[in-house]
């Protein structure tokens, strides 16, 4: 009985068919496909393999009995070192394994180790992409709310030298999560957003970025959608009413900030937009996937950046996409424990437009760096109940209960990865509908 209830709430943490194929079509795209043999579940790899390259093994998994039990996961190691992956409960079909660190250490000989799950052995696929070039790049790094460039990007923008990090929202809205102690909605949201304003602010000063390349637009949480769609919509707070976009634009300190113009609407946001890629000339922009991330502020964040691209009428450089709400497939994904890789999403949606997939690779020390990060971003963090003690017990209780039940949707557990993942796209291929209707 208690294994029946195990298995349907294991199935009930998806809302797509598990046993599908991961389905990508590599056609025209930048990649190199190598054929191999899997052998025993050994893989040797080509004696001269060019590094610099996000590699993936295309693989047929299938889970075993009690992988729809316990979470499915693969251990590969090259016999130095041990890299861990994780599909979702009773996982089948084609998958996708990341092994970009081992091709890159020059690893020849990986084994591929299944705990509640088995692969295929035969005939598979090495894809491979060149990984984008950031040396002497200049990286702008958009985030739609406070702490998105750190759920994403921390380890690539803390790693490189020359960036900007810019966030469009206060995050004024979303839990009422200091309820005790501020009970009145507007004062809490007021708060709240003066707070993830100022966490914007600073948190990426702990990546090495400079206060001058730091900056927040000002405009309100959970309303780009509606600013989009109406162009004469001037925004005010979800919870507080207020439109006068000094209220948190204000907090700003770098010079950018005095270019900064207009009122609370979705002209003013291309403008700004229009500004800063014009003052900052980035390289490469690392912005929100409108396809893969569901969250409206990240969708519409890219669509804004995509007109104001093209009002400047701008045809060089590289974006490097991300995605921190897949809700399509659930706020659960990426899978597993921290520390783990992240390799090719599901596919419930069909494949995504892309030129090249970028991993980057993050050290422990790194993930370390960015658990610190992540923790002075105060949305992620538990609420101030703890000051009481029956409500830090439900707190505890609520807690440990999503780690069993598999519900777990911290970010101290999806982002905390040994890799950041990213889909390239050509900022030409913007200019062309077919690719942008599929982007």
């Amino acid at each position: 009985m208690v294994l029946c209830f195990i298995y349907f709430s294991r199935a009930a943490l998806y809302n797509y068919d598990v046993t599908a194929d991961h389905v990508y079509d590599f056609t025209n795209k930048q990649a190199t496909i190598t054929s191999l043999v899997l052998k025993s579940s050994t893989l040797k790899l080509p004696q001269k393999i060019p590094t610099r390259r996000s590699s993936f093994l295309k693989v047929r998994v299938n889970s075993t009995l009690m992988g729809n039990i316990y979470r499915p996961f693969f251990e590969i190691s090259d016999g130095i070192s041990t890299e861990v992956e994780y599909f979702e409960h009773g996982a089948a079909g084609i998958r996708y394994l990341n092994i970009s660190k081992f091709v890159e250490n020059g690893a020849t000989d990986l084994d591929i180790n299944g705990y509640n799950v088995s692969v295929i052995n035969g005939p598979v696929e090495l894809i491979q992409f060149d990984n984008v070039n950031l040396e002497g790049k200049r990286v702008l790094v958009l985030a739609p709310h406070p702490d998105d460039a750190e759920i994403a990007a921390f380890g690539l923008y803390s790693q490189h030298e020359d960036v900007y990090v810019v966030t469009i929202t206060s995050g004024d809205a979303g839990s009422f999560l200091y309820d005790e102690i501020y009970n009145d909605p507007i004062i809490h949201y007021l708060k709240k957003g003066e707070a993830r304003t100022w966490n914007s602010l600073t948190v990426p000063m702990l990546g090495g970025v400079h206060p001058e390349k730091i900056l927040n637009l000002g405009f309100n949480d959970a309303r780009l959608k509606k600013m989009a769609t109406d162009r004469g919509y001037v925004a005010s707070g979800l919870y507080t009413g207020v439109s006068d976009i000094s209220t948190f634009r204000k907090q700003n300190s770098s010079s950018l900030a005095q270019g900064l113009k207009g009122i609370n609407n979705w002209d003013s946001l291309i403008e700004n937009f229009i500004y800063l890629l014009n003052e900052i000339e980035p390289d490469v922009i690392v912005t929100p996937s409108p396809k893969l991330d569901m969250h409206s502020d990240h969708q519409y964040t890219t669509h804004a950046l995509v007109e104001a691209l093209k009002k400047i009428n701008k045809h060089d450089g590289t974006l490097l996409l991300y995605s921190n709400h897949q809700v399509v497939f659930n706020e659960r994904f990426p899978y597993g424990e921290a520390g783990a890789t992240i390799s090719l999403p599901p596919t419930p949606r069909g494949s995504n437009y892309f030129s090249r997939i970028y991993s980057h690779p993050m050290t422990v020390e790194q993930q370390k760096s960015k658990i610190f990060a992540l923790d002075a971003m105060n949305d992620l963090r538990l609420g101030t109940d703890f000051r009481f003690p029956l409500m830090a017990f439900t707190q505890a209780f609520q807690t440990l209960w999503f780690d069993i039940s598999g519900k777990n949707e911290s970010y101290f557990r999806r982002a905390i990865r040994s890799n950041e993942f990213f889909f390239m796209v050509d900022i030409e291929d913007i200019y062309d509908q077919t690719k942008l209707a599929e982007l």
